[in-house]
């Protein structure tokens, strides 16, 4: 298996709409049946700016515009009921080559970057000549994945959900897991469990909730993927 991480420079939707705001970062989940866009904005001028120019992308694209949240003034998620077509998406392009585009898609200063899963050479080349007819196109990394470890290259890798935890929100998290906090009924308390790290309660808490806060962060895009995707089928 080929992995394969992409610069695209092209006129597309979603890359246009970086173009338009190249300070903003957007990340962008696809199963090419809703679209799960969260952005954040560095000035809360341009997200204000960011969400006229969104709904009227969708409006050309025939998109419907499913939920739009905004968190705060400067960080926003759109739901979006997906219109990907080979004219416009290099999600579509990638997967019609035969080849994996890898979640989130990121979007900043008016480029694309993207990471691509092949089983072959040839898909590769394909989806590579599919990119290159839309898109400047540059190779960021290439590697090639051992058939033993394709399976972990697929799966969502596990720092994208713990990479931002600190070694002690990891350890309260790990403590709480292994004392059986989130099962029912509950085997520890929070302060029995701090009791044994050692910790005073509020300080043991403090790092278990921040821990948990950026878990369900990590976790919310694919949820909100899965969860708006059975919606809509229902």
């Amino acid at each position: 298996m080929f992995d394969v991480s992409l610069r695209l420079d092209h006129s597309l939707p979603f890359c246009n709409l970086s173009k338009l705001f190249p300070a903003v970062s957007i990340q962008r989940w696809c199963n090419l049946q809703v679209d799960i866009l969260e952005i954040q904005a560095p000035r809360e001028e341009d997200a204000e700016k960011l969400e006229p120019a969104l709904r009227k992308m969708l409006k050309g694209l025939g998109a419907r515009l499913i939920r739009f949240n905004r968190y705060s003034s400067k960080n926003l998620e759109a739901v979006i009921g997906c219109r990907c077509a080979t004219d416009n998406s290099t999600v579509a392009l990638i997967e019609w080559a035969g080849c994996i585009p890898v979640m989130p898609l990121n979007y900043r200063g008016g480029q694309e970057y993207c990471r691509v899963l092949a089983f072959t050479k040839g898909t590769l080349d394909d989806a590579m000549a599919n990119l290159s007819r839309v898109s400047k196109l540059e190779v960021e990394s290439r590697s090639v994945i051992p058939r033993e470890s394709a399976r972990g290259a697929i799966t969502v890798p596990v720092d994208e959900f713990l990479g931002a935890l600190t070694m002690k929100q990891l350890s309260a998290f790990m403590a709480a897991m292994q004392m059986g906090y989130y099962v029912m009924p509950k085997g520890a308390t929070i302060d029995e469990i701090a009791s044994r790290q050692g910790m005073k309660r509020s300080t043991y808490e403090e790092h278990l909730r921040k821990a948990e806060l950026k878990i369900l962060q990590a976790v919310k895009p694919y949820a909100r993927l899965a969860y708006v995707t059975a919606k809509e089928k229902d």
